[in-house]
Order: structure tokens, then sequence, then C-alpha cells
């Protein structure tokens, strides 16, 4: 059995006509605003550049630092240095370093990355936040990669 349709009344069609408007009229600047708020890239500060260590004392045994108020780690392999942030991609606990194992292992979750800071197992998705590493005036420097 077929229901019968309801015609639209003028009433009905009127708010219609009304409301659509009013509501782009809202939505729209709204949206746009948005993306005004959000500065692009370029505009952004650079993070900070920050001297660790002094090269020459450099070893084998990973430097433990505060970068830019987190948690952070430096490491000298051959002629490289490799710095990350110690705060887990996953729920940001500050991470261990595993020197037997050559790992990092998050103790809130069980998150376990390698030596170069890529997820091995556990629940985070994206490798550690990689700090990039030279040698200016024979001091380490490190500054957070931006993109």
């Amino acid at each position: 059995m077929e229901q019968p349709k309801e015609d639209l009344s003028r009433r009905t069609f009127l708010k219609y006509m009304v409301a659509f408007p009013l509501t782009a009229g809202v939505v729209v600047p709204l949206a746009i605003g948005g993306g005004a708020l959000a500065p692009p890239l370029s505009l952004k500060p650079l993070p900070p550049i920050m001297a660790v260590a002094l090269s020459e004392e450099m070893d084998d045994n990973p430097v433990e630092f505060i970068y830019d108020g987190a948690p952070a780690i430096l490491f000298k392999r051959g002629a490289e240095y490799m710095a990350f942030s110690r705060k887990c991609t996953h729920l940001g606990c500050v991470i261990s370093w595993e020197k037997g194992a050559r790992r990092f292992k998050c103790p809130c979750h069980g998150g376990v990355f390698n030596a170069d800071g890529e997820v091995i197992s556990g629940p985070p998705k994206k490798p550690l936040t990689k700090l990039t590493a030279w040698v200016d005036n024979g001091m380490v420097m490190v500054q957070q990669e931006v993109g």
C-alpha cells in the first residue's frame, strides 16, 4: 500500500528558504576564519637550536638532556651524531634506552623502538621525533627537524 505524498506547505517552504541562507551565512565565515587561525608553516617560528655536549667528550655512552622542555637523548655512532626526543609517540610517556638490546622501550604501554627511532612493536604508530645533530666549533648542536 502506497503512502500518500505530503505536499510541501508554504510554511515549511518558507522555513527552508530562511534557514538555508542563515546557516550558510554562519558556517562559511567560520570555515574561512578557521583557515586564517592556523598560520602556514613559513610563519611558524623555527625550533630552538641547542648546544648539548663537547664533541671531543662524546663516546659510546648516550647523553640525556632536556630539549625545548622535553627529555631527549644524543648518541655518537662513528663520526655521526643522532638525537631523539624521549617522548613516546603513542601517549607521551618518557621512554628509556636499553643499552644491551640497543633499543628504546616505553614503560607505559610496551612500545619498542629500534636505535634509529623506528617502531618495532607496541601501540605507537609513528617513529620517535628525530632531532638533527651536528658539530659547530667543537659543540654538538641539536634542533628538531622542521616539517
